[in-house]
């Protein structure tokens, strides 16, 4: 699963807390600095070194890149020459069956809320619904990301259509038929201080839509609040969201207490830093329909 919006929480970190965001050591971290110039950290009183939210994602990205096979000096060329790069990219003009994924770009600009309404019934009209998010909901998302991080859309266009749209996952939810009886069990939701619910909120509405219970527990959820209800409720798996950096620690800790009760995976544009779980991939729908094949399999 992908994280469409890429936002973190404005702030300033240390390079400790900088390591633990990024999953990148101090030591690289200030290799990186020295060697490549990649970031540019402020100073404290203290002359303690400080990041900015800019300076998250692009560590951020260089390390995805790094992951990825590329040297430690292409990647730091990358990120210095496209300054909004992200892990995630679309090609200009790209377009579903739905209708084209800056649409809901376009709504955020000029508030049309009819507009963003006729897009989303046009969407979720459709049957299949891995294709409604894997080919034009997410991508779209993806879009309006990039937007708001590049200025051309401001925080409260980009918040007007995600609750809207959140609101209509949220809706589709709760409209599908309760799964058959002896059907697989799947506990869905994020982490401590993890509010990105797009991801996680799409991948449920597939996974429901193809027979699996599924009990949404949402955002935010404490890690002893994972821990009760695994044990009290004992699904086939576990999914948790990691769509920011900021999550990682919360995930991290979740993961290790959750997987003593039952099986943990991943979703999300950071899964593959928490190598104590499987990550799902990042096509949602594609995700929620491989983890249904897998769990009827074994059941």
């Amino acid at each position: 699963m992908v994280c469409p919006l890429r936002c973190y929480r404005r702030g300033v970190y240390t390079a400790g807390r900088t390591a633990e965001l990024t999953g990148v050591p101090r030591e690289t971290l200030r290799k990186w600095e020295q060697r490549y110039g990649v970031v540019r950290p402020a100073r404290s009183e203290g002359n303690y070194r400080l990041y900015d939210d800019d300076a998250v994602r692009r560590l951020s990205v260089m390390r995805d890149l790094v992951d990825a096979g590329w040297s430690p000096r292409e990647a730091a060329r990358h990120v210095l020459e496209e300054p909004t790069a992200s892990a995630v990219a679309l090609p200009d003009g790209t377009e579903a069956a739905f209708g084209p994924v800056d649409e809901l770009t376009a709504c955020a600009n000029d508030f049309d809320l009819v507009r963003l309404e006729q897009a989303l019934d046009k969407a979720f009209a459709q049957d299949d619904l891995r294709a409604v998010v894997d080919d034009w909901l997410m991508p779209s998302l993806v879009r309006l990301g990039e937007a708001w991080q590049q200025g051309a859309v401001t925080v409260a266009g980009e918040h007007f259509v995600s609750a809207a749209v959140l609101r209509r996952l949220s809706q589709t939810f709760e409209h599908l038929p309760h799964a058959p009886s002896g059907a697989p069990h799947v506990m869905v939701g994020l982490a401590r201080g993890s509010r990105h619910e797009l991801g996680v909120m799409a991948f449920s509405v597939v996974l429901r839509s193809r027979g699996v219970r599924v009990t949404y527990l949402g955002a935010d959820l404490p890690v002893e609040a994972w821990v009760d209800t695994a044990r009290a409720l004992r699904p086939d798996a576990v999914v948790l969201g990691v769509p920011t950096v900021e999550d990682l620690p919360a995930v991290r800790e979740a993961v290790g207490a959750i997987a003593r009760i039952a099986p943990v995976l991943l979703g999300g544009a950071h899964q593959g830093r928490v190598p104590q779980a499987e990550g799902l991939g990042h096509r949602a729908g594609e995700a929620a329909l491989a983890l249904r094949d897998r769990l009827v399999a074994t059941s």
